[in-house]
This record gives C-alpha cells, structure tokens and sequence, in this order.
C-alpha cells in the first residue's frame, strides 16, 4: 500500500471505505472473517470473494455483477476478472457481505 502499488486487501480496504463507507481489516485472511458468507449463487454488488492462490485465504476481490469482480493483481494491477475464469474458479474459497 504505497506509491509503488496496492495488494488485493489494501485494495479491497480503500474501495469499501471510499464507495460503501466500510472499514476492513488489513488482510485478507482477516477480511474474511468478517460479515457473514453468502452463496456464490446468490453474490450481489460490493460482496467479497475470496481466493486461495499461495494456501488458505490468500486473495480477495469486490464483486461486481454477471460473474465479474475487481481485484489488484500483483502481475496485472487493478482488474476485473471473471469468477468462472480456469485460474479463479479453481481457487474460489467463498464470498461474505458485509452490509
């Protein structure tokens, strides 16, 4: 979280804050403690997903709509991928709302 970039739950942390007016623990592995799990079926705008990439809650997103979700990837940046994409789908852990 500096000027040489943001990881997925600094991300996540300043995008619930600035559009939702929601703190969030620093981590994703803490972020994901928080509100309650939602199905994958039944996601909504501003929910968080969570990943498991490197072992346990390892990546978080934001939700969006039709299966897509914002998220900092350390190769790409800020971007929005695809729930069902080969790479997520395999590693979806689950999702909570926090509102």
């Amino acid at each position: 979280d500096s000027k040489k970039g943001v990881d997925c739950s600094a991300f996540t942390c300043a995008m619930m804050s600035e559009v939702y007016g929601l703190s969030l623990p620093r981590t994703s592995r803490e972020q994901y403690k928080e509100g309650h799990r939602v199905s994958k079926s039944s996601l909504m705008q501003g929910d968080l997903v969570f990943f498991n990439t490197t072992g346990g809650v390892s990546h978080v997103g934001v939700y969006l709509h039709n299966n897509k979700f914002v998220h900092a990837s350390a190769s790409s940046g800020v971007m929005i991928s695809d729930l069902d994409d080969a790479y997520f789908k395999r590693r979806y852990l689950g999702a909570t709302r926090l509102r």
